[in-house]
């Protein structure tokens, strides 16, 4: 009877709040990873409105994740984040990526209604292929103004050029290469960076995306 209570106890998900939110813990993170402290971080410089309809924080690890190469997803108001973690860092890099397409969900009028983030976009990929005509690659069969997650640009972008190249000819153009693979991602990649203590450089390189994630920050709502 009492290994029987033990394996209920161990088998049974860790439950917890984050910003009022339920945390589910289904499959048990890393031993040097602690959840609790990295979503008290997040939470500690989130304002509390970010936090509006999100249903709740899955950890588990999906086999979708492995299906495309991925360790997060939000879907239906819930981010699901893989406990198949390295560290801290990694953690906090999904949860705080996976919040960015919360935001979109929440703001989408404010994020992209006046076309500045947009436009803003439209140049860097602009740059971007410029950058890779110079260096030789053919680009045409490639439409560079759409603003969709397109796979098989993904796939030219990361398997023909290559991520030291891609490296390369996005520095100074995007804050880090995957934001240049689709406009979502673009928001998605600088609102990681402006929590993640980047905000000097994200302001220099992107400044229309660093007022957007800014004025989401310190939006009152009427």
């Amino acid at each position: 009877m009492r290994e029987y209570i033990l394996e209920k106890v161990e088998n049974t998900p860790k439950q917890f709040l984050f910003g009022r939110i339920k945390v589910d813990e289904i499959d048990p993170m890393p031993e040097n990873i602690n959840l609790s402290a990295v979503l008290k971080a997040i939470e500690k410089n989130f304002p509390p409105h970010y936090f509006n309809n999100l249903q709740g924080v899955k950890i588990i690890h999906l086999q979708e994740f492995d299906e495309r190469e991925v360790n997060a997803l939000y879907r239906d108001n819930i981010l699901f984040i893989t406990n198949k973690q390295n560290d801290t860092k990694d953690l906090m890099d999904d949860i705080i990526h996976e919040f960015a397409h919360h935001m979109e969900i929440l703001f989408p009028e404010k994020i992209y209604s006046d076309k500045k983030l947009i436009n803003e976009f439209k140049r860097k990929r602009k740059q971007l292929e410029f950058e890779l005509r110079s260096e030789g690659y053919w680009t045409k069969e490639y439409d560079f103004s759409d603003l969709k997650y397109n796979e098989d640009f993904d796939i030219f972008l990361y398997k023909r050029v290559g991520r030291n190249m891609l490296r390369m000819v996005t520095t100074g153009i995007f804050i880090r290469p995957y934001a240049s693979v689709s406009l979502r991602e673009y928001f998605a990649t600088g609102f990681e960076a402006y929590y993640l203590g980047k905000q000097d450089t994200l302001q220099r390189i992107s400044p229309n995306l660093f007022d957007k994630i800014n004025e989401l920050h310190y939006y009152k709502a009427q």
